[in-house]
């Protein structure tokens, strides 16, 4: 009797754990998908978009001076901003800096959704006109729609601001613009953009009432915003080796400054 009870007494313990691990993992479960919502529904309605082919005539290539230490450079390989501490930004090497999208956004379970009918990924840039403080490159994004050959006005403007370098990228007949940008290492959210963490291998909305500053930053030590503020806007750090900023309008606006180096 004794030996039975023991074995009892075992399983008895044996279940009352299992009920234990099963309410703390459901408590856990809960506590996560309470604590971070946005977390959990980041990747949801971001179509991927790749960039095509980036063509810059001869007499559009080589460093523009904005002032105050801030350049911007074109060459065939694409487009650099830099500050007098280092680079801010690139795009990506050897591909289109921006592409066109045609379609429309829907809303499901309280985010946007990306519905793309066609994207115009090829860049072609004709000529350059620089100004004090300023630097506007001129081209256009094209490919095929519904088998078709189709382009659309590009300009490409960076500003010297008070702040560092705003930039225009403005394509005629877009429903978004997508800007792609190279792999920026520790790539962190600043809120109340974006969470206050790595955002790697992720995709992201922004918070819509916030304005174009202060909405990611880098170890490039580089801080980025993104407009228009009043615009759909996302980030999509899901394809390998690039940032792509995705916004819903005919043009993209991103505002460039460097972190001053401590002491």
């Amino acid at each position: 009797m004794r030996l039975w009870g023991v074995r009892g007494g075992r399983r008895d313990v044996s279940r009352s754990m299992v009920a234990l691990v099963v309410s703390v993992t459901a408590a856990l479960v809960l506590g996560i998908a309470t604590w971070l919502p946005g977390v959990l529904r980041t990747d949801i309605g971001l179509v991927p978009v790749e960039p095509g082919l980036l063509t810059v005539d001869p007499d559009a290539r080589g460093i523009a001076t904005l002032g105050r230490g801030y350049t911007v450079a074109a060459y065939q390989s694409g487009f650099r901003v830099s500050a007098a501490s280092g680079p801010l930004i690139d795009t990506i090497t050897r591909g289109s800096p921006v592409s066109a999208v045609l379609g429309d956004l829907d809303r499901r379970d309280g985010h946007p959704i990306e519905h793309v009918d066609a994207t115009l990924d090829h860049v072609r840039i004709d000529e350059v006109r620089i100004e004090p403080g300023r630097a506007a490159y001129l081209g256009e994004v094209y490919d095929e729609s519904d088998g078709a050959p189709r382009t659309m006005p590009l300009r490409l403007v960076f500003l010297l601001t008070t702040s560092g370098v705003h930039v225009t990228a403005h394509v005629q007949g877009a429903d978004a613009v997508v800007v792609h940008l190279d792999a920026m290492p520790a790539t962190t959210g600043l809120p109340p953009a974006l969470p206050s963490m790595n955002l790697r291998k992720r995709g992201w909305w922004f918070v819509r009432t916030t304005g174009e500053q202060q909405a990611l930053t880098s170890a490039r030590r580089s801080v980025i915003g993104v407009g228009p503020a009043s615009q759909t806007r996302g980030l999509d750090l899901r394809p390998d080796g690039r940032l792509d900023v995705h916004v819903w309008s005919n043009r993209a606006t991103l505002n460039l400054s460097g972190v001053p180096r401590p002491g």
